[in-house]
């Protein structure tokens, strides 16, 4: 039986080999760095871009599910981003096939920078004024660099950031506002994949207003609620570019139609994926 004497020395020598072993470099450590971006001059990606939303009513009840996704390239010459293989999915199952896959010809090949005003209605010349979920798109991504690479410089590890900045209302393209009240970032840390290095950015926003009208021909159609959301964005350290993002969204709203009395209260859950193709 080892005496107390040997034990320790067998600790220390663990211990010394266990720190050799990472000082030699055979235990990969991370460089804790946020990456930046220039948005005007960056190296090309695309993402595939796909988002889900499930109707239920306020009892949890399921009834319709819709996906819209599409391939959003980014880096392009004169910093544009653009569109193609943009498709809306329907279903009145919550999991499964979809019944239904449409083209949306009108945003494919759709190309633009972030220096225009993708809040404007003459923005979107050319879409349909129903088409909201596809200007949606154009809009989750504009957010989501924004949260990557607007406050590389004010992130600290572990400290939530308040994104005073970001909060305010937003003009929807003539279809109404979207009230961003208290967003926080949060640099969580630092992970790999694919012998990759990633930093890990956490957004939050809870209690949002939002207001929304839309003509769909002779009928008029309005909604009113509120929005939580959250979500997770990675940013490659190595291609100083978005790796991949995950959103989640509850709205519960209240619905009507211009020729209907009764109104309705819906909640629409979203969940958002992006993933970079290369």
């Amino acid at each position: 039986m080892k005496t107390k004497k040997e034990m320790f020395t067998v600790f220390f020598i663990t211990l010394f080999l266990a720190c050799a072993l990472l000082a030699s470099g055979q235990d990969q450590s991370f460089n804790f760095v946020l990456p930046s971006s220039d948005l005007h001059n960056r190296q090309q990606h695309q993402y595939q871009v796909e988002t889900d939303y499930l109707n239920f009513n306020i009892y949890g009840d399921f009834g319709s599910r819709m996906r819209i996704s599409g391939k959003c390239t980014t880096g392009l010459p004169g910093g544009k981003l653009a569109w193609a293989d943009v498709f809306m999915q329907r279903s009145d199952q919550p999991d499964g096939p979809f019944a239904s896959k449409e083209q949306l010809d009108y945003i494919n090949g759709f190309s633009y920078t972030y220096e225009q005003n993708i809040l404007a209605p003459e923005f979107f010349a050319g879409f349909p004024n129903n088409s909201v979920e596809a200007k949606n798109l154009v809009w989750d991504m504009a957010g989501m660099e924004f949260f990557a690479w607007g406050h590389t410089d004010s992130l600290q590890l572990n400290v939530p950031y308040h994104a005073n900045q970001a909060n305010g209302q937003v003009e929807l393209a003539g279809h109404g506002f979207f009230d961003n009240r208290d967003i926080i970032l949060t640099w969580k840390g630092m992970t790999a994949n694919n012998d990759e290095t990633l930093a890990m950015i956490d957004f939050r926003t809870l209690n949002n207003k939002l207001e929304v009208q839309v003509d769909m021909g002779d009928r008029h159609f309005q909604t009113k609620g509120r929005s939580h959301y959250w979500g997770t964005i990675w940013l490659s350290v190595d291609q100083q570019c978005i790796d991949r993002i995950e959103l989640y969204e509850d709205v519960v709203l209240e619905i009507g139609w211009n020729d209907q009395v009764e109104k309705e209260l819906v909640d629409v859950v979203r969940e958002m994926r992006v993933t970079k193709i290369y």
